[in-house]
């Protein structure tokens, strides 16, 4: 570890998965980080995430990448059915001798509690890295060769940088762009985590990442721990003004998912539907930098679902980040500079790539009739030359 001791902090807003990597990939350098989060306790929502094979990679080089693998779940395949017939649009293989020669590290499916805790220790065997809760950042204010942050209750912390990981709704991006909002789908979330041995018999049976996509909604589950649990995921377009937890909200889904097959109704079966997340995104801006403060993660560039990249491009960036940092120990400005450059074109890419499938996905009629011909024709080796770009870029272009 190099020594930066008595430099002053660097300050990381936001205790996500993207805040907390960057935190301990500054502090391995011996950086001092600290970390600021506006929730009482520094935790993540508690259900799964996808981590492609672009990913592992970069929690090797944080040292985490046998632990992480201890606390994954390997699922066998990507899966895709239309919601109505349960015919198959697509498997796409996640092991076996032809996805490890395209592929440099597994495809693996996570508990986010797990993946957060693993991050969080690491964090806490750093003298150097401080994690503070409670603190809500409202805005940051530039200086020549500082930078500082104020906080709800008019505090003033100072640091050398800042890295902003505050997520989709960023008030640090918000500061950047003034007019700038997050993209609303009109699409919401309903999460649940099952046991295993309370999930439809259908639902143990499968051990990949199952997908089913319909007009206007889709489900998908897999796995984790070990396959003790069952990550399930329900995505419903929904008018704004119906309400979670009603009536005429449950006519709406049940509506929406009528005529699907008997897996779909078990997937929507088991979901708590009283809770739900907005599905959102953001448009693709350059600047992402300010002198000594830079957005990461979703307060750079927000994604759809439709990737399962959100998590993977935050932990990309936070490394990358760290490692430009180090080549530029005293200039973070520069270094801001150099990783908005290497990164806009693969995040944007991500973006708009979510958006097509996100369209495609959700279609129904002779649009959706059309997509199911296209699938099917593509062969397995169609499917890893056009994921060759995402999961395994050290590869591509050489």
């Amino acid at each position: 570890m190099e020594k930066h001791q008595d430099d002053a902090p660097v300050i990381v807003v936001g205790g996500g998965l993207g805040g907390v990597a960057t935190a301990l990939a500054l502090g391995q350098q011996g950086r001092k980080v600290r970390l600021l989060e506006q929730s009482a306790e520094i935790a993540p929502i508690g259900y799964g995430v996808q981590i492609g094979p672009n990913v592992l990679p970069m929690l090797a080089r944080l040292g985490l990448e046998e632990e992480v693998r201890q606390a994954a779940y390997l699922p066998d395949d990507l899966l895709l059915l239309d919601a109505y017939t349960g015919n198959q649009l697509f498997r796409i293989p996640l092991k076996g001798s032809a996805f490890e020669q395209r592929f440099a590290a597994p495809y693996i499916a996570i508990h986010r509690v797990d993946l957060h805790e693993i991050l969080l220790r690491a964090c806490r065997r750093l003298p150097n890295v401080d994690l503070n809760q409670a603190i809500t950042v409202e805005s940051f204010r530039l200086q020549d060769d500082a930078v500082s942050v104020q906080a709800a209750g008019g505090r003033t912390i100072t640091g050398s940088a800042l890295v902003a990981a505050d997520g989709l709704r960023s008030k640090l991006r918000t500061q950047l762009h003034p007019t700038d909002i997050w993209r609303d789908t009109g699409y919401v979330a309903h999460r649940t985590i099952a046991q295993r041995e309370h999930a439809p018999q259908r639902m143990r049976d499968r051990t990949g990442v199952t997908m089913l996509t319909g007009d206007g909604f889709h489900v998908i589950y897999y796995p984790l721990r070990g396959g003790s649990e069952i990550n399930i995921v329900g995505v419903f377009q929904v008018p704004g003004a119906l309400e979670p937890d009603t009536p005429a909200y449950q006519r709406h889904i049940a509506q929406l998912i009528d005529s699907a097959t008997a897996e779909v109704h078990d997937v929507v079966g088991v979901l708590n539907m009283t809770r739900r997340w907005s599905i959102a995104d953001r448009e693709p801006v350059r600047r992402w930098h300010q002198g000594r403060m830079t957005l990461i993660g979703d307060a750079a560039h927000a994604t759809l679902q439709s990737l399962a990249q959100g998590a993977g491009m935050a932990l990309e960036d936070a490394v990358t980040l760290a490692e430009l940092m180090a080549g530029q120990p005293d200039d973070p400005s520069r270094a801001f500079a150099q990783f908005e450059r290497q990164r806009f074109l693969r995040t944007t890419r991500v973006v708009l790539e979510s958006r097509s499938l996100w369209q495609m996905y959700h279609c129904g009629g002779v649009e959706a009739e059309v997509r199911n011909q296209q699938l099917q024709e593509r062969t397995t080796e169609d499917y890893y030359r056009c994921l060759g770009w995402l999961w395994n870029p050290s590869k591509e272009g050489k």
